[in-house]
């Protein structure tokens, strides 16, 4: 009786452990648990090859992409995605059918604004919401490789206060959340996103959220 009973116990002890195991997957699977830095970034030979660990790896940058495609289609979109590593290059990158070729400059464009600013490329539009802020700033980051560009759908990829990367959407309408929807699903919970500016003096009209 006594075994029977240590048996059933140490059964029900199992299930509840994989039960538990299973639920940590599908919640992480449904970005609602964080990933952790070790598993988005380089590590072991890659690493050691490039001397560098805190870069978004390869499998990390497609999963954004392809979320980010999957979200578009949901919506009836058509966009150009770009994912940079922190230095710059391009990680991995997607345009789908019926993108205007000005849809994957802007971004390219976008993702190397939240490099450069470690901010999203909406935030860096409110920041600096009138021409003559834009005009001096539009030439900074350029010898580098980076950029300045002053519309939604940049934003910086960032993991236990890493910045491993940035994320750039170009070509949509819903771009900004097009990326964040993204990073949501593969990477957990985001910071909320600058909420949209009231027009006023000072500001260009007609550029809205996600807008090429």
């Amino acid at each position: 009786m006594l075994r029977r009973t240590l048996v059933a116990a140490v059964a029900a002890m199992v299930a509840f452990s994989v039960a538990i195991a299973l639920a940590a997957i599908n919640a992480r699977a449904q970005g609602t648990t964080p990933a952790p830095l070790s598993r988005v970034t380089l590590s072991g030979e890659a690493a050691k090859r490039t001397l560098t660990r805190m870069q978004i790896n390869a499998d990390t940058a497609r999963a954004v992409v392809d979320a980010c495609v999957g979200y578009s289609k949901e919506n009836n979109q058509s966009i150009a995605i770009f994912v940079l590593a922190p230095n710059g290059d391009i990680v991995d990158s997607h345009m789908m059918e019926g993108v205007l070729r000005i849809g994957a400059e802007t971004g390219l464009l976008k993702a190397k604004t939240a490099l450069y600013a470690r901010t999203s490329s909406s935030a860096v539009a409110q920041r600096f919401n009138n021409v003559d802020g834009r005009l001096i700033r539009l030439d900074l980051g350029k010898a580098s490789g980076l950029a300045y560009y002053f519309v939604p759908g940049g934003l910086p990829i960032v993991v236990e206060d890493q910045l491993i990367g940035a994320v750039g959407v170009g070509g949509g309408n819903a771009d900004e959340m097009c990326a964040y929807t993204a990073l949501t699903k593969v990477l957990g919970p985001q910071p909320p996103l600058t909420p949209a500016a009231t027009p006023g003096r000072g500001q260009e009209p007609g550029r809205g959220r996600g807008q090429q």
